[in-house]
C-alpha cells in the first residue's frame, strides 16, 4: 500500500514484481511520515511534545474543511453524476484541501459506489503499472503476460468487487501516473466500467489524455483556492463553537497563508503555547504567532523540503534568513538559477510592483526553518552571503535591516550598537516591540546610545501596554547620565518620558513638574552654539506639552499652536502636530477639516515614507470624527481594510481597531451587530489592554446589550467598565462615561439624562462641542423646551450630517414640527442611522397626530414599520393616539412590564411607593387596563 497526503506521497522504495506477487518496501522514516499523514490511520497517530495537541488526522482535517467546503463537495458529486462526463479533476495548489474534500466526495457516494483509490508517485522514475499495484497482486499469472491482459483482468476484478455498484477511480497526487497505469485507466473510463476523481495543482499536471477529455469538456473541473481571511474565521468559529477576533483571524490568516492543512495545525499549536486564547468567550491573539521547529507543522514543512534537491534546500534556508530582500541582494545570496528554481517550486514570490524584492511565499515556512537551525549553521550561512550583504547594506529598508538585525541575534552574534538601535526602531515602527527588546539588550549600559535604547525600549513596553514597566525602563536611567545628555537628546528624553506617564496612575502630576524641569533646563543654556539645539528641543518639549493637553481634554488650549506648526519647516514636527489636531478638531465641532486633514496626513506620510511619532493619534481622531459626524459606514469600511491588511493590528493594536469598529456600530444605534464586534474586542483588550480602554469596551458593551433588552448582560458589563478603569485619552473617557450613562439612560435610571446634560454642560464650557452635542442629543429624548433650545445652539456649531439632524430634531420640538422631524428622519435614514431615524420618526408621529395631518402620519408610521424590523426596542415610544402620557408615566409603565413590583420601581426611579401607585393608576385611566397583565400585552412601551 501508499501512503501519502495530497501532493505529498511519502517516497517509496523499489516495487519488485515477480509472478503474480508485488509489494512494496518502505524505509523507516517514509513508515513513520506515513502515519503521520494518516492516509492509512484514520486517527491522530503519535503525541507531539508534553502539552501540545496531537498531529492532526485525516477525519479531523475533514471535519474542519467541510465548514467552508460544502459547496464544492456538492458541485463534484453532481459533476460525478452527470452521464456527459467521464469525472472531475479537482485543481488546486499544496495543501489547499483536495485530498481532503476527495474524502468528503467518497463518503457521500459510498452508499452507492465502489471506490478504487490510485497514488501517484513524484519519483523520476515511475514503475510501470505502480499505482495498480495492490491489483496486479490479485492477477493470475496468466493475466499478467501481456498489457492487454492487465487491462482486461483489472477490469473484470473492479467489476468483481463492485458486485453492480458503480465504480469511482480515485487518482491523488499529479504528475505520478506511468504510461501503463494511464492506459488502464482510459480503457476503465471509455469502457464505462469507472468514473474519475483526479487531483492535480494544476491541469498541466495530468496525462494528456486526460487534459483532452477536459477540453472536449467530458472530465468537469473544480478549482480550489487557499481559505479567504473570511473563511479563516468562519471554520474556526465553526469548527470549535467559539468566535474568533478580528485580530486572531488576521494572524492566523497571514500566518498559515490560508492553507487549510498548515491553518489547522498551526491553530492547535498556537492555542497549546498559549499564543492563541479563549478569553470572554472567543479566541484571541496573545503575541506574534511564530512557529517552532518542534511543531508538528515543521514535520509537515520537513516532508515537502525532502523532496527538493540540495540546492533548493540551502536555497530556502537564505532565504529564511534574507526574509524580505531586495531581488539584488537575494540574487547575489542565492545565485540567480537557484532563485528561478526556489521561485518555479512555488518557495518563493518576486514583486513585480515598485522595488522589484524577492521573499518566501510561505511565512511559517521560514519561521519554521530558521527555528531549525543551529546558531553555528546560522553562522556559516551568514558567513557565505556576508559580502554580498556588505555589498547592498546601503540600499536595505527598514524591513530588511530588522531581518539582518533579527538573523544576528538568531545566529548568536553581537550586533553593532548603531545597527542596534536602528533595527530596533524600525521594530518599533512596524509593530514588532520584541524584536525592539532583543535588539536594544545588545547596547552596553556605558555607550553613548545607551539612553535613546532605554527610550526604544520604553516605547516597545507601552506597545506591549506594559506601561509601569515603560516608565520603570526611564527611572532607571541615572540621573548623571540625564543630566549629561545634550539638549536635544535631553528633549527626547522628556517626550519619551512624558509619553509613558500619561498611561499610569499619578503620572499627570509628574508630567507637570517634567515639563517645568525641561522649560528651566532649556532658559538656562547660554551662547549662540546652544540656540540650534534648544531649538530643536523646544519642538520635541512642545510635543510632550501638547500630547499632554489632548491627552487631558485641553483642545481649545492646543487646537492654536498645533495650527500655527502646521506649515513649519521642519515637516517631522508639523507632522506630528497635524496628527494631535486631528482629534482636536473633531471634538470642537470641526469633524470635516479633521477628517480633510486626516486624509492629508496620510498622504503626506506615503510620499515621505515616514511614520510620525503620534500616527495612531490622527487614525482614531479620524475614526471618532467620521463616527460622530454620522459618516459611520466610511468609518466600518477604513477599520476593516486596516484590519485585514493585518501590517498594524496584529496582535498590538488590534484590539483598539476592533473597539473603534464596535463603537461605530454602536454609536449608529446597531446593538446587535455590535455587541459580537465589541464582546471581540474586550477580549483582545483583557489579553492586552492596550491604552487602558477595556473599560470603555465594556461600557459601549453594557449599552448594546441594553439595547436590545438584554438588562441581566447590561447591568453585568456595566460593573465590569467600573472594575478596570485606568488613566486614558480624553476621548476614551469621555466615550466611556457617555456610554455608562446611555446604559443607565436605556436602563430607565432617571439620573441618567440629568448626568447626560451636566455632561454637556462641562463641554460646552471647554468648546467641546461635539461631545456636548452628541450628549444632549441622548438626553434629549426626556428634555424640555430650554434643553432643545441648547441643542439647537450647539449643534449650529459642528459640522457634518449628524450636526444637521440634531438641529432638525431640536427645531422640530421647539415647533412641534413634523415636517422637520421627518426631514430628520430622512437624512438618518441616507446615514444607515435605524435608531436616530426611528426616534425622530416617533416625534414625526407624534407632532403629527396632535396637528391632524394624516398624510405625515402615515408617512411616519410607515417608516417605524419598515424600522419594527431591525430593531428589537426604540430609543422612543409614540404616545397613543388620543392617549397623553408623561415621562414619568412611560418610564413606570416599561419598569412594571419587566415584573418589577412597585417598592423595586419605587426604589429604581427615587420616589415612594405611593408615587409609583398613583402613577399606575393614571396609566390603566388613560389606557383603559385594570390589571399589569394588560398592561403587559401593551405594545407602546
Amino acid at each position: 500500500m501508499l501512503f501519502c497526503l495530497s501532493d505529498h506521497p511519502v517516497m517509496i522504495a523499489n516495487m519488485r514484481h515477480g509472478g503474480s506477487e508485488g509489494r512494496w518496501l518502505l524505509d523507516k522514516r517514509g513508515l513513520d511520515m506515513a502515519i503521520f499523514n494518516d492516509v492509512a490511520a484514520p486517527k491522530w497517530s503519535r503525541p507531539l511534545k508534553s502539552g501540545t495537541f496531537e498531529a492532526m488526522g485525516a477525519a479531523d482535517r475533514k471535519f474542519w474543511s467541510s465548514f467552508v467546503r460544502q459547496t464544492e463537495i456538492d458541485r463534484t458529486v453532481l459533476a460525478l453524476n452527470d452521464p456527459k462526463t467521464y469525472g472531475v479533476a479537482v485543481l488546486g495548489p499544496w495543501g489547499v484541501g483536495k485530498t481532503t474534500l476527495a474524502r468528503a466526495v467518497e463518503e457521500a457516494l459510498a452508499p452507492t459506489t465502489h471506490i478504487e483509490r490510485l497514488f501517484g508517485s513524484s519519483a523520476e522514475t515511475l514503475v510501470p503499472y505502480g499505482p495498480l499495484s495492490m491489483l496486479m497482486a490479485r492477477l493470475p499469472a496468466t493475466a499478467l503476460e501481456t498489457p492487454t491482459g492487465v487491462i482486461r483482468g483489472i477490469d473484470e476484478l473492479i467489476r468483481s468487487d463492485a458486485g453492480g455498484r458503480k465504480v469511482l477511480l480515485v487518482v491523488d497526487d499529479l504528475p505520478g501516473l506511468d504510461f501503463m497505469s494511464v492506459g488502464v485507466l482510459m480503457h476503465l473510463l471509455m469502457g464505462g466500467t469507472a468514473k474519475v476523481l483526479v487531483m492535480a495543482r494544476d491541469s498541466t499536471d495530468m496525462p494528456e489524455d486526460l487534459v483532452w477529455l477536459a477540453k472536449d469538456g467530458q472530465l468537469g473541473e473544480i478549482r480550489l483556492e487557499h481559505f479567504s481571511r473570511a473563511e479563516v474565521g468562519e471554520l474556526i468559529g465553526k469548527a470549535t463553537g467559539t468566535f474568533v477576533s478580528e485580530t486572531a483571524v488576521t494572524a492566523l490568516h497571514q500566518a498559515s497563508n490560508g492553507i487549510p492543512l498548515v491553518l489547522q495545525a498551526l491553530f492547535r499549536e498556537q492555542v497549546a503555547k498559549g499564543g492563541i486564547r479563549k478569553h470572554l468567550g472567543g479566541w484571541v491573539v496573545k503575541d506574534s504567532i511564530n512557529i517552532d521547529a518542534d511543531s508538528a507543522l515543521a514535520e509537515i514543512v520537513r516532508a515537502r523540503l525532502s523532496r527538493e534537491d540540495p540546492a533548493v534546500r540551502l536555497g530556502v534556508e537564505r532565504m529564511a534568513l534574507l526574509g524580505n530582500a531586495p531581488l539584488q541582494l537575494a540574487m547575489s545570496a542565492l545565485g540567480q538559477e537557484v532563485l528561478w528554481q526556489l521561485e518555479e517550486r512555488g518557495f518563493v514570490e518576486i514583486s513585480v510592483e515598485g522595488r522589484h524584492r524577492a521573499s518566501l511565499a510561505e511565512r511559517y515556512i521560514g519561521d519554521i526553518v530558521r527555528s531549525g537551525l543551529s546558531s553555528t549553521r546560522m553562522s556559516e550561512i551568514f558567513a557565505d552571503i556576508a559580502l554580498s550583504l556588505n555589498q547592498e547594506l546601503e540600499s536595505l529598508d527598514e524591513r530588511e535591516i530588522m531581518s539582518l538585525a533579527a538573523w544576528t541575534l538568531d545566529a548568536g552574534m553581537v550586533l553593532e550598537p548603531p545597527l542596534a538601535l536602528a533595527a530596533a526602531s524600525s521594530a518599533l515602527r512596524h509593530f514588532d516591540p520584541e524584536l525592539a527588546l532583543r535588539c536594544t539588550a545588545q547596547i552596553p549600559s556605558a555607550n553613548p546610545l545607551r539612553a535613546k535604547a532605554v527610550q526604544a525600549r520604553s516605547a516597545a513596553f507601552r506597545l506591549l501596554a506594559d506601561y509601569g514597566t515603560a516608565v520603570a525602563e526611564l527611572d532607571a536611567l541615572p540621573e548623571e547620565v540625564i543630566s549629561r545628555l545634550s539638549l536635544e537628546e535631553y528633549g527626547s528624553w522628556v517626550l519619551a518620558m512624558a509619553g509613558a506617564l500619561l498611561w499610569v496612575p499619578g503620572g499627570e502630576r509628574r508630567i507637570v513638574a517634567l515639563l517645568a524641569q525641561a522649560e528651566q533646563r532649556l532658559a538656562s543654556a547660554e551662547g549662540p552654539a546652544t540656540m540650534e539645539a534648544s531649538r530643536a528641543a523646544g519642538t520635541l518639549i512642545n510635543l510632550a506639552r501638547f500630547e499632554f493637553q489632548v491627552h487631558l481634554g485641553e483642545f481649545a488650549a492646543v487646537i492654536p499652536a498645533l495650527e500655527a506648526a502646521l506649515h513649519g519647516e521642519d515637516t517631522e514636527y508639523s507632522l506630528n502636530c497635524a496628527c494631535l489636531l486631528v482629534t482636536a478638531l473633531a471634538v470642537v465641532g470641526r469633524e470635516l477639516e479633521a477628517i480633510t486633514l486626516a486624509r492629508s496626513i496620510e498622504n503626506d506620510t506615503t510620499a515621505l515614507g515616514m511614520t510620525p511619532l503620534f500616527s495612531d493619534h490622527y487614525r482614531n481622531g479620524l475614526a471618532v470624527a467620521q463616527i460622530w459626524s454620522g459618516q459611520w459606514t466610511d468609518c466600518v469600511e477604513l477599520l476593516r481594510e486596516e484590519i485585514e491588511d493585518g501590517q498594524r493590528p496584529v496582535p498590538y493594536r488590534g484590539g483598539l481597531i476592533e473597539l473603534n469598529l464596535g463603537l461605530a456600530h454602536a454609536y449608529a444605534g446597531r446593538g446587535a451587530e455590535a455587541v459580537q464586534v465589541l464582546m471581540s474586542a474586550a477580549a483582545q483588550l483583557e489579553a492586552r489592554n492596550s491604552d487602558n480602554a477595556l473599560s470603555l469596551a465594556y461600557a459601549a458593551l453594557a449599552f448594546c446589550h441594553a439595547q436590545v433588552n438584554n438588562e441581566q448582560e447590561a447591568m453585568a458589563c456595566l460593573a465590569l467598565a467600573d472594575s478596570v478603569q485606568g488613566p486614558t485619552l480624553w476621548t476614551n473617557q469621555a466615550m466611556f462615561e457617555f456610554f455608562r450613562l446611555l446604559a443607565m439612560r436605556w436602563l430607565d435610571d432617571p439620573r441618567a439624562a440629568d448626568s447626560l446634560r451636566g455632561s454637556a454642560l462641562i463641554d460646552i464650557e471647554k468648546s467641546r462641542v461635539t461631545t456636548a452635542s452628541i450628549s444632549l442629543f441622548a438626553a434629549s429624548v426626556q428634555a424640555s423646551e430650554k434643553d432643545h433650545a441648547l441643542l439647537e445652539e450647539v449643534s449650529l456649531l459642528r459640522q457634518g450630517p449628524m450636526a444637521t439632524v440634531s438641529v432638525l430634531l431640536a427645531r422640530s420640538y421647539l415647533t412641534r414640527s413634523a415636517e422637520l422631524a421627518l426631514e430628520a428622519a430622512h437624512i438618518a435614514q441616507s446615514l444607515k442611522l435605524d435608531a436616530v431615524e426611528s426616534r425622530c420618526a416617533v416625534i414625526a408621529l407624534d407632532f403629527a397626530r396632535d396637528a391632524g395631518r394624516n398624510t405625515l402620519v402615515k408617512l411616519a408610521t410607515q417608516r417605524l414599520e419598515r424600522l419594527n424590523k431591525n430593531l428589537p426596542k426604540l430609543p422612543h415610544m409614540p404616545v397613543r393616539a388620543g392617549v397623553k402620557l408623561t415621562q414619568r408615566e412611560i418610564q413606570v409603565a416599561k419598569l412594571a412590564k419587566r415584573g418589577l413590583g412597585n417598592r423595586a420601581i419605587a426604589d429604581r426611579i427615587g420616589v415612594s411607593v405611593r408615587t409609583v401607585e398613583g402613577h399606575l393608576y393614571q396609566l390603566y385611566s388613560k389606557l383603559g387596563i385594570t390589571t399589569r397583565h394588560e398592561l403587559a400585552q401593551e405594545q407602546e412601551f
